[in-house]
């Protein structure tokens, strides 16, 4: 085919793990393209809480953490609807940081260390010729033997996407200033979802939540309404919502989320973050499982890399790999959604959790890795 220029990996997606994922490839001296469909900076609708097991990696990728002035989270507190509460330490924790703020740094240092970065970009369709992939987009067309899918949850047309699910969830983000404490994340749940929140830099809160399509259609589509009639049973909400000063001008809102459990190989493509499979937000850490499905992509490319591996042997060590870091996490955060979204079933679980320490330590373990 003509008129390509040549990389040896192609990232489709500007995400947390695309960018993660093109670093780590530039500093091994990958020419790597990146293509993204959007602009930076944006908002994107994330819980930004940052487990601690990804800290240190942030820092190796060069993002000066310790110099953020970000308050370390190690405290939980869990409510139900009907107002009862479990307070619990953290044993590992996490901190709080914007997708706004770790997205721009992230690609200001991908654009330093050569990354073709092109913005404004579609992806439009790809094609495999004699193992090397082209790829064609509203800027061109390129060519690469390596591809990755970065995407997200909305899989383009011609990668795999799997939909199984039989009901969607709604998620909404906002910046609030509101008063409580730093070192504190909290999980409100009501009937058909739950809302977390937590600081992140300047002093200000993240508040996440995600419900139930259902919900959001009873309640005429109406983001207000919803909150009125939904959220604010839960009387910690309720508060939250009377006393916070809301930031953002109108809600950030993502629809048709599903839970499926994708592929992290397919037909020869790498595919991390919810690329690979939304995550539910209860197994924890969206964040700190997009960074780490990068660092796992990484290890496997520099072994196809250094040619001790080939390709198909490359997608195995990877889909492997992704499989033993994160399918336990799968598990639990299935459970922990399905009881979450139960006012009766949250409720009673709260209420056994509470005089169970090993059971919500257990929980937590399993919702927080090693560092990597």
């Amino acid at each position: 085919m003509a008129d390509t220029s040549k990389f040896d990996v192609i990232i489709i997606g500007g995400g947390i793990a695309g960018l993660s994922l093109a670093v780590l490839q530039a500093k091994a001296n990958s020419r790597v393209l990146l293509i993204e469909k959007a602009d930076y900076p944006r908002h994107k609708v994330c819980g930004e809480y940052i487990s601690l097991e990804s800290w240190e990696f942030i820092e190796r990728l060069g993002i000066p953490l310790r110099e953020m002035q970000l308050s370390v989270i190690n405290k939980l507190r869990i409510t139900a609807q009907s107002g009862l509460s479990l307070s619990t330490a953290l044993d590992l924790g996490g901190f709080g940081l914007s997708r706004y703020l770790l997205e721009e740094e992230l690609y200001k240092l991908a654009l330093s260390l050569g990354v073709e970065v092109m913005t404004n970009t579609t992806y439009l369709s790809h094609q495999k010729e004699n193992s090397v992939y082209y790829l064609k987009t509203t800027a061109g067309t390129y060519c690469s033997t390596v591809l990755c899918g970065a995407f997200g949850k909305y899989a383009p047309r011609s990668f795999y996407r799997k939909h199984t699910e039989n009901q969607n969830w709604v998620g909404v983000k906002y910046h609030i200033r509101h008063e409580h404490p730093k070192d504190e994340i909290v999980l409100h749940s009501f009937d058909g979802g739950y809302c977390g929140m937590s600081k992140i830099e300047h002093d200000k809160s993240c508040l996440c939540y995600i419900v139930s399509s259902d919900k959001l259609n009873a309640a005429n589509n109406n983001v207000v309404a919803l909150e009125q009639q939904t959220l604010r049973k839960n009387p910690h909400l309720d508060k939250i919502f009377a006393e916070a000063r809301f930031l953002f001008d109108q809600p950030m809102i993502i629809s048709n989320v599903t839970f499926d459990i994708k592929k992290p190989t397919h037909d020869g493509v790498f595919y991390i973050g919810d690329s690979a499979g939304t995550i539910a937000p209860l197994s924890g850490n969206g964040m700190s499982n997009a960074f780490r499905s990068a660092f796992l992509l990484n290890k496997s490319l520099s072994l196809l890399q250094k040619g001790q591996l080939n390709l198909p042997q490359t997608l195995v060590n990877y889909h492997s790999a992704w499989h033993k870091a994160f399918a336990q996490r799968i598990k639990t955060g299935r459970v922990m959604h399905h009881f979450f979204c139960k006012p009766t079933l949250n409720t009673a679980s709260i209420r056994i959790l509470k005089y169970a320490n090993p059971i919500h330590k257990f929980i937590i373990r399993q919702t927080h890795g090693k560092s990597f």
